[in-house]
């Protein structure tokens, strides 16, 4: 089969022919070409109206990450440059892959804040979160910016044989994923950074949004999926390819990388990607078509979607799903024998960009806060693309049916509390389920014109935020001048 490519790579691929006298990009930090405008890197990943939402934020961390897979393809090193507006005393950076249930380890071989060596202290058995201090002026001030430069590495699992769990980092076969693989910034909330560990059955990702450049050099035989948009593409002697990657505001920078194929259209101002393994081009077919359409449609009922580009990538993920920015990772499973799953995967999935990568929250926390919403999006997806009646059969099949099945076998509670005080199969009746019945009583409460009002607004108040249930609740008391303490009493506590 010939290996289709969306066309900006095909025709970065064919201008390579002529960089073979320019400096090769090496390890090491790689400065963008001089601009009269110092974010034209960054908002080559949002769609013409939404560039300038940059200078409507408080001013934004930047990485800057470069590295490279080495020759046994077991790790990558590197180096990130982190800038940090109004830095605290402190820098807590998140190792996510040191934690347990991602197969692989992050370390920091060398730190410098401000041109200045600091130490490296972990803060849990772990090391999945570290501290630095930053180095203080001579009259005992902190300046208004930190520099954090760091030597990293990263080593990769690799499962060769799946016993039938899905694998979330690392090699499984020949593709290799790569969501928080470098040093990210911890959250802060309320003066005091979040260190806590994320529960296993719970999203793992807890990030701010950031402005990103991305350097990343691979084999030339794998095609590089990521978050952002790829500006420049540098083929190097050694057969090895540096994929140039940048955007900004995206809430993370995640990489998948394998031998894809793929097919595009264009929807809601973006170009979606479908990228898939040999031998999948059907499967993948319908991942595009879908996502398409829910793309169209969460922007015509939502609020418009910012990006440029939105990827749909199989993934070694049985049959589920993750979210990250402007990334959908579709279990291959849902390709073959489970395709009937393949609608309302994508159509959740999809929904993950308006609510985790444009409007974020604790999932720590508060998980039902996205997952509820984004479960319910699939119900205006049904209603939207197959009519009244297929949206009325998901809401009974998939959330009425497991949820009474579940309260007849014990399992119900309070939806809005921690991600640990669930078990997996609680998680997924209540922080799901519960959640997505808790919006259509919303929503039959407050008729059909309000509650897109409600939904409307606090998406467009909250872009790039991290948000809290108690400001979506104000949100939606203060659109529909309505006491909502009665619903949130059943439905959520």
């Amino acid at each position: 089969m010939t290996q289709y490519l969306p066309s900006f790579i095909m025709v970065s691929l064919m201008m390579l022919a002529g960089l073979c006298s320019s400096p090769l990009v090496e390890l090491g930090l790689v400065n963008p070409t001089a601009t009269p405008d110092p974010y034209a890197h960054y908002r080559a990943a949002l769609q013409p109206r939404f560039r300038n939402d940059i200078e409507t934020l408080p001013p934004l961390p930047r990485y800057h990450i470069t590295v490279q897979l080495d020759e046994s393809q077991s790790q990558l090193s590197g180096v990130t440059r982190i800038t940090i507006p109004n830095p605290t005393a402190e820098v807590v950076l998140r190792l996510y892959p040191n934690l347990s249930h991602y197969n692989g380890s992050l370390s920091i071989s060398q730190a410098q804040i401000n041109q200045i060596p600091v130490a490296v202290t972990p803060m849990d058995a772990d090391s999945s979160v570290v501290r630095l201090l930053v180095p203080p002026q001579a009259n005992g001030t902190l300046l208004d910016m930190a520099v954090v430069d760091l030597t990293f590495s990263v080593e990769l699992g690799r499962v060769p044989n799946r016993d039938g769990s899905y694998t979330l980092f690392g090699w499984d076969g020949a593709t290799l994923s790569l969501p928080g693989f470098y040093p990210t910034l911890a959250v802060q909330e309320a003066g005091q950074w979040v260190v806590e560990q994320p529960a296993a059955h719970c999203d793992v990702l807890f990030n701010e949004v950031a402005l990103y450049q991305l350097d990343i050099t691979l084999p030339q035989e794998l095609i590089a999926v990521a978050s952002g948009v790829t500006v420049n593409l540098i083929n190097n002697p050694n057969q090895t390819r540096t994929w140039q990657i940048t955007g900004g505001p995206l809430r993370d920078m995640t990489v998948m990388a394998g031998p894809f194929q793929a097919l595009s259209e264009t929807g809601a101002g973006a170009t979606v990607t479908s990228y898939y393994l040999p031998g999948n081009e059907s499967g993948a077919r319908d991942a595009l078509s879908h996502a398409t359409a829910a793309l169209r449609l969460y922007s015509d009922l939502y609020g418009a979607y910012p990006y440029t580009e939105l990827d749909i990538v199989e993934a070694p993920l049985n049959r589920y799903g993750m979210e990250y920015t402007g990334l959908v990772m579709i279990g291959e499973d849902v390709y073959h024998q489970d395709r009937k799953y393949l609608r309302f995967l994508v159509a959740h999935e999809v929904a993950h960009q308006w609510w985790y990568a444009v409007v974020g929250n604790n999932p720590y926390q508060h998980p039902w806060l996205d997952e509820g919403l984004t479960e319910y999006s699939a119900f205006d997806y049904y209603r939207g693309v197959y009519g009244q009646a297929r949206a009325e059969e998901l809401l009974t099949g998939h959330w009425y049916i497991p949820f009474d099945q579940a309260m007849q076998g014990g399992i119900d509670g309070q939806v809005d509390r921690p991600a640990r005080e669930f078990d997996p199969t609680s998680y997924q009746l209540l922080v799901y389920a519960k959640a997505a019945l808790f919006f259509n009583a919303l929503r039959a409460e407050l008729g059909e014109e309000t509650y897109r009002q409600v939904i409307q607004t606090y998406y467009t108040e909250s872009r790039y935020k991290l948000v809290t249930p108690e400001q979506f609740l104000a949100i939606a008391e203060r659109v529909s001048g309505q006491n909502l303490d009665h619903l949130t009493d059943k439905g959520l506590r």
